[in-house]
């Protein structure tokens, strides 16, 4: 129905179950096209999206920079393209944005031994995991944290 209730479809909009899943698949390619590297859909100018997709993977890679100053000041001038030829190989995570992006990139450079210094400890950190509670009765302070060769630790502390 259109906003206006008069009972004619919006303009554009698909009005049966085949057009939306075609118009669903359609934009599914060229997310795919954007983000993962996948082949540009019929009917989009190529050079475009491609240009499109490189704008979006330098901007990914800036964020990384930002949620991770140790990393990339370790790196220096070739943070961009070596984050950009390991993202190629990987699509930005699901959850958890430039962090999770970052960690999966530093988990690449730990494993190929180029990940040093502040950068490894920036790395620990991002993949411990830290929570606290007050709990009770008796009222108590819970902290629990989370690390990679660590295990996990609990430290409770009464509260008065």
């Amino acid at each position: 129905m259109s906003p206006e209730g008069s009972g004619e479809p919006r303009r554009g909009a698909p009005d049966n179950r085949e057009d939306r899943e075609r118009l669903a698949a359609e934009q599914a390619a060229l997310v795919r096209a954007l983000v993962d590297g996948g082949p540009v859909p019929a009917g989009f100018d190529r050079d475009r999206v491609r240009a499109t997709a490189a704008a979006l993977a330098r901007k990914r890679a800036r964020e990384v920079a930002r949620a991770w100053p140790a990393l990339a000041a370790e790196l220096g001038d070739d943070f961009t393209a070596r984050f950009l030829a390991d993202a190629a190989r990987r699509p930005p995570p699901a959850r958890g944005g430039a962090l999770a992006d970052g960690l999966a990139f530093a988990g690449a450079l730990a494993r190929t031994r180029r990940l040093s210094g502040d950068a490894r400890v920036e790395a620990l950190l991002a993949a411990a995991h830290l929570a606290a509670t007050v709990a009770g009765p008796p009222r108590r302070l819970v902290v629990i944290v989370r690390a990679p060769g660590l295990g996990e630790h609990w430290l409770s502390v009464p509260l008065g």
